[in-house]
C-alpha cells in the first residue's frame, strides 16, 4: 500500500510538468519560418510542378528526333460479299456448256439438211446405225461438264468479304521538317529555364513575406512589453497618487488624470495583444501550421533587435544575372525568338521515311483467299507547301511581333529593376539615419524619465510631468525598435531586388 502511494505521489508530481512542456509555446527562429513556409506554401508547390511540367516538355521534344512506331486493328462485317462478276456474265458461264451443245446442235442438223438432198446419201442417214451416231453427237456428255466448270469459274469470282480482319505496324521517322523539330527543342529547354527561373522568384517572395510577418511579430512583442511596463508603472502611480490624496497631498483632478492615462494604457495594451495574436495567426498560415498554434519567436523575448551585417556589393550586369524576374524575360524572348522559327518550318518541305507491314484477312497477296497473309512496302513522304494566300508570311510577322513586345518588356522591366534598387538603396541609408536618431532620442528619454522619476519621488516633479516622461520613453524606445527592424527590411528588399536573397 505505500508502495502504491509512492508510486501515485511521482505520478502526480510529473503530470503537471509534462502538461505544462506539452503547452509550451513552440520556439521558432527566422530560418524555421522560412524554411516551413517554402515547404508548405500551396503557390511554391504549384512552381515545382509547373517545372516538372516543363521537364516532361523537354523529353516530349527531345522525343520527336526518334521514330514513331503505330500498331492498327480493324475488324468489319458486310452483310454483302464482294461479287466481280455481274449477274449476266454468272448465268452465261453457268451454262456455257448448254450454249455450246446448242450450237454443235444446230450445225448438225443443218449439215444433215443438206446432205439429205442426195438420194444416196439421204438413204445412208436414214439407216439405223447413222441415226444412232447422230443422236450421240446431240448428246455429247463433255459439254455438260463445261458447264460444271463454268459454274466453277464463277464461283471462284465470288469473294467470301463477309468478314474482313486487318492489322498494320507503321513506322515513320522525319527526315526533315523545316527546322520545328530543333526549335521545339530548343523552346522546352528555355520553358524549363523559365520554370525554374518563376520558381526563385515564387520562393523570394515566400522568403520576403515570411520575414515581414516575422518582424512584426517582434515589433508587436516589443511594445507589448512597453506597453505592459507602462500599464505597471500607471498602476503603481495610480497608487501613490491614491495615498498621496489621503493624506491631503493630492487632489482629486491628480487622482483622475491617472485613472484615465491607466484606463487608456489598459485598452491600448489590448488592441497590442491582438494585433500580436493575428500576426501569429498571419504567420502560422504561411508556414502551415495550425492557426491556434502556440508559437514564439527567437527574437520576440530579446531586450533588443540584432541588425545581421550585411554586405551590399554588386553590379548592373549582376542584377540582370540574378534577378530572377529578368532572366524569366530574357528566356521568354528566346522563346518567342524559336516561334518566329515555328512559324516558318510550317511553311517548309516536310520529309520522312516511313515503312509498313500490313496482314490482312481475305489475303491481298493471294486471290483474296481466307487466311491471314502479310507483306511490307517502305517508301518516302513529301509535303511541300505550294500557296497558302499570304496566311505563312502574316504568321511569321505576327511571331516577330511578339518576340519584339517581350524584348521592349525585357528592357522596360530592366529599367524598372534599376529604379528599384536605387530606391531601397536610399530607404536603407534613410533607414540607418533614422535608427541612430532614434537612438539618441532614447537616450535622451531615458535620461529625462530617471530625473522625473527621482523629481516624482521627492515630490518636486508633479505626477503629469512623470506621465509625460514615461510616454516619451515608451515611443522612442518603440521607434527605436521599429528603426532597427526597418533596416533589417529595407536590406532584405534590397536583397530581393539585385537578385542575392536566398
Amino acid at each position: 500500500m505505500k508502495k502504491l502511494t509512492l508510486i501515485t505521489l511521482m505520478l502526480l508530481s510529473v503530470l503537471p510538468m509534462t502538461a505544462q512542456e506539452a503547452t509550451a509555446p513552440k520556439v521558432l527562429s527566422l530560418q524555421d519560418c522560412r524554411n516551413m513556409a517554402l515547404e508548405n506554401n500551396k503557390n511554391l508547390k504549384i512552381a515545382e510542378e509547373k517545372v516538372n511540367i516543363a521537364d516532361y516538355d523537354k523529353k516530349i521534344a527531345v522525343a520527336n528526333y526518334f521514330p514513331k512506331i503505330v500498331a492498327q486493328g480493324t475488324y468489319m462485317y458486310n452483310s454483302e460479299s464482294i461479287q466481280l462478276l455481274s449477274d449476266d456474265k454468272i448465268n452465261t458461264l453457268n451454262t456455257i456448256g448448254s450454249s455450246i451443245q446448242g450450237g454443235i446442235n444446230g450445225h448438225i442438223d443443218a449439215v444433215i439438211e443438206q446432205l439429205m438432198q442426195y438420194p444416196i446419201i439421204s438413204d445412208i442417214i436414214s439407216s439405223q446405225g447413222v441415226q444412232n451416231f447422230i443422236n450421240q453427237l446431240h448428246h455429247i456428255g463433255i459439254l455438260e461438264s463445261i458447264d460444271a466448270i463454268g459454274h466453277q469459274i464463277t464461283k471462284e469470282f465470288m469473294l467470301d468479304t463477309h468478314n474482313i480482319y486487318a492489322g498494320m505496324i507503321s513506322v515513320q521517322e522525319p527526315v526533315y521538317a523545316g527546322g520545328k523539330i530543333r526549335a521545339y527543342n530548343k523552346m522546352a529547354r528555355y520553358g524549363q529555364e523559365l520554370a525554374q527561373s518563376q520558381l526563385d522568384t515564387e520562393q523570394q517572395e515566400i522568403i520576403v513575406t515570411t520575414d515581414k510577418a516575422y518582424w512584426q511579430i517582434v515589433s508587436l512583442a516589443n511594445k507589448l512589453k512597453l506597453t505592459q511596463n507602462y500599464v505597471d508603472l500607471l498602476q503603481t502611480m495610480s497608487n501613490n497618487v491614491d495615498k498621496l490624496a489621503e493624506e491631503g497631498m493630492a487632489t482629486a483632478a491628480d487622482r483622475l488624470a491617472i485613472k484615465v492615462k491607466l484606463n487608456d494604457a489598459e485598452l491600448t495594451l489590448i488592441r497590442v495583444q491582438n494585433g500580436l495574436v493575428l500576426s501569429k495567426m498571419l504567420l502560422c498560415q504561411s508556414c502551415g501550421l495550425p492557426l491556434d498554434s502556440e508559437i514564439s519567436l527567437e527574437d520576440e523575448n530579446l531586450d533588443d533587435v540584432i541588425i545581421p551585417v550585411y554586405t551590399n556589393e554588386y553590379t548592373e550586369e549582376d542584377i540582370i544575372n540574378h534577378r530572377p524576374e529578368l532572366h524569366s524575360l530574357e528566356v521568354a524572348t528566346k522563346i518567342y525568338d524559336k516561334k518566329v522559327n515555328v512559324a516558318r518550318a510550317d511553311f517548309l518541305p516536310m520529309v520522312a521515311v516511313t515503312g509498313n507491314y500490313i496482314v490482312t484477312n481475305p489475303s491481298l497477296v493471294n486471290g483474296f483467299e481466307n487466311e491471314f497473309h502479310g507483306f511490307f512496302n517502305i517508301g518516302v513522304v513529301a509535303k511541300v507547301p505550294l500557296f497558302h494566300f499570304g496566311e505563312g508570311y502574316y504568321k511569321i510577322r505576327k511571331a516577330k511581333s511578339e518576340a519584339l513586345v517581350m524584348k521592349l518588356q525585357f528592357e522596360d522591366t530592366k529599367e524598372l529593376i534599376m529604379l528599384q534598387v536605387s530606391q531601397y538603396e536610399k530607404q536603407i541609408k534613410e533607414a540607418e539615419s533614422r535608427l541612430q536618431l532614434t537612438t539618441d532620442k532614447m537616450s535622451d528619454a531615458e535620461e529625462n524619465l530617471r530625473m522625473a522619476t527621482l523629481g516624482f519621488n521627492e515630490g518636486m516633479v508633479p505626477s503629469a510631468t512623470l506621465d509625460m516622461a514615461q510616454t516619451s520613453w515608451m515611443q522612442a524606445h518603440s521607434e527605436y525598435i521599429d528603426a532597427k527592424i526597418d533596416v533589417i527590411m529595407a536590406n532584405i528588399y534590397l536583397k530581393k531586388a539585385v537578385g542575392n536573397l536566398e
